[in-house]
């Protein structure tokens, strides 16, 4: 029964030793940046089909008072 104990306290302790190993081996991170070959954001024409673009008078979004807490 020691034994048995003995050999499961040492597997313990080699494969937790193997672990911190690989914790403290420092990795080079190579950062890959994909440019793009066509513009990735919509043109300012862009609308739905079948809809006009809103005027500003009726777009919410612009209304001041959306901006700040109150």
């Amino acid at each position: 029964m020691r034994v048995a104990l003995a050999l499961g306290v040492v597997a313990m302790l080699w494969s937790a030793a193997a672990d911190a190993a690989t914790v403290h081996h420092r990795r080079m991170r190579h950062h890959v940046i994909v440019r793009p070959s066509e513009p990735v954001a919509a043109p300012a024409w862009y609308g739905f089909p079948g809809y006009k673009p809103i005027p500003p008078e009726e777009n919410r979004n612009l209304d001041p008072s959306n901006f700040g807490s109150g």
